[in-house]
């Protein structure tokens, strides 16, 4: 078995043993809260995709396609362009950060 010090304030304290309380343990608190939060990255990623659909219909390019043609210069500026790009980035990160909860 590990342990883990947190240096928190003592109201935040008393709200984590709390939790620990209500669940039963601490290892089923921080399991629940995990996977509370890949869930959220899924729902996430989800929601991406769709939008991902609207614009390669529109486009009519994958979203990897778009992405490395916007990032090395290929494409111009415009607003939709924009937008994808940055839901494409935030597809990344959400996809790296759900293999690290996994």
């Amino acid at each position: 078995m590990s342990q883990i010090t947190l240096e928190i304030n003592s109201d935040t304290a008393d709200k984590i043993n709390a939790y620990i309380r209500s669940f039963g343990s601490k290892d089923l608190l921080f399991e629940k809260f995990i996977e509370f939060h890949r869930n959220k990255l899924r729902k996430e990623i989800a929601r991406m995709q769709i939008d991902f659909s609207e614009f390669e219909g529109k486009h009519e390019m994958k979203s990897k396609e778009f992405f490395e043609k916007f990032e090395s210069g290929q494409l111009e500026d415009n607003r939709d362009f924009i937008i994808w790009s940055g839901v494409y980035e935030m597809f990344l990160e959400s996809k790296q950060k759900l293999e690290q909860l996994s």
